[in-house]
């Protein structure tokens, strides 16, 4: 049987590596079934998507939505929706625009405070993706201001800290619509990663997702269990990746979760249908 890893990030949002490099990486791995769920964009389905094909990797169109929850920062992966919808692409693009401001804002912030951090040298890591709150923090590494990402967080970049912007967010009803309109899934990404995680993924989930990611680094086994059973009774189901990002993090992650592709029929009937 088939394995997936629906969750993985590439240098289009915060991860570093390229999309063919996730490809690669993951077919080692023996992962078939893969999703680039980048932040606001599918950018790297299409650069890559005839590549996977060469390679046997089926490639699931697929994105990862920063929405709101009662002043809860939840994100939403979406799944098998139509990539080339119009109205889909223009909703991500206003949402690119404002994340590409609130991080011009952050530099210039940083900037105040006295450090020379050069919004031209942070577009330029963001790749023409979705620029955000990574790739300000890789430039002030780069710059010497701080050992790591997790150290810019901490110091500037976190909610609360000097250089801090708040974010525009999806309403989780938005979401679930936009993508529910072009022919997609939703899955509530990491949800141990939330407070009150128990309560707040069955709200979510009777909000209108569809599935909770119970397989990932961050959801240990019994955490696990709990979120499969908040699952089953509400008829929805499972999904999991890795949330690798590269040498962003201090772990990569590629390889290490592997979502049997019996558990993700509400996906791979949606991709059988397109094909």
């Amino acid at each position: 049987m088939r394995v997936a890893d629906l969750h993985t990030h590439t240098y289009h949002s915060d991860g570093t590596r390229s999309p063919r490099e996730v490809v690669d990486v993951a077919k080692l791995h023996g992962i078939e079934i893969l999703a680039i769920s980048d932040h606001d964009n599918v950018a790297a389905f299409f650069e890559i998507k005839t590549y996977a094909d060469a390679q046997h990797v089926t490639l699931i169109p697929a994105i990862e939505l920063s929405c709101g929850w009662n002043g809860v920062d939840v994100h939403v992966l979406a799944y098998a929706f139509d990539p080339h919808d119009e109205q889909l692409d223009a909703r991500l693009q206003l949402f690119r625009e404002t994340r590409q401001q609130r991080g011009m804002r952050m530099v210039e912030k940083l900037r105040a405070l006295g450090l020379d951090i050069r919004a031209s040298r942070v577009e330029e890591l963001a790749a023409g993706g979705a620029l955000g709150r990574p790739h300000v923090a890789r430039a002030l590494v780069e710059r010497g201001y701080v050992a790591d990402v997790s150290e810019a967080f901490d110091r500037y970049l976190g909610t609360g800290k000097p250089a801090y912007v708040e974010k525009e967010r999806f309403r989780v009803e938005e979401a679930v619509a936009l993508i529910k309109r072009c022919g997609g899934v939703t899955s509530v990404a990491h949800p141990t990663l939330y407070p009150n995680w128990e309560t707040l993924t069955a709200n979510v989930l009777d909000a209108g997702v569809d599935a909770v990611e119970v397989f990932h680094p961050e959801v240990p086994p019994k955490s696990r269990e709990t979120l499969q059973q908040i699952a089953r009774f509400r008829k929805k189901f499972v999904t999991g990746g890795s949330d690798d990002h590269g040498s962003v993090k201090k772990v990569e992650t590629l390889g290490t979760v592997k979502v049997p592709e019996s558990l993700i029929g509400p996906i791979m009937r949606r991709m059988n249908a397109e094909g």
